[in-house]
């Protein structure tokens, strides 16, 4: 298949995660199947659905902080 902006290279084939990319060589360009754009933008939904929850999990794990004063903070930035 050729290019449709160079119109005389040949697209590239490329693989990830299941969904076959074109891509042109020459002006970068990024090709998609019909359909293709949807799949790409369902697996990225659920991976920051899972990314989020993973976030969510560690936050109720996590033990509160006592906040320090200001001046404990610039002191350890400067090594006491």
């Amino acid at each position: 298949m050729k290019c449709p902006v160079c119109k005389d290279v040949t697209l590239l084939m490329s693989e990830k995660k299941g969904i076959e990319i074109d891509y042109c060589p020459e002006c970068r360009g990024i090709w998609l199947d019909r359909g293709e754009l949807e799949k790409l933008m369902e697996k990225e939904e659920t991976r920051i659905e899972e990314v989020e929850k993973k976030v969510d999990k560690e936050r109720k794990e996590e033990k509160p902080r006592k906040r320090e004063s200001f001046l404990s903070e610039i002191f350890e930035i400067f090594g006491d």
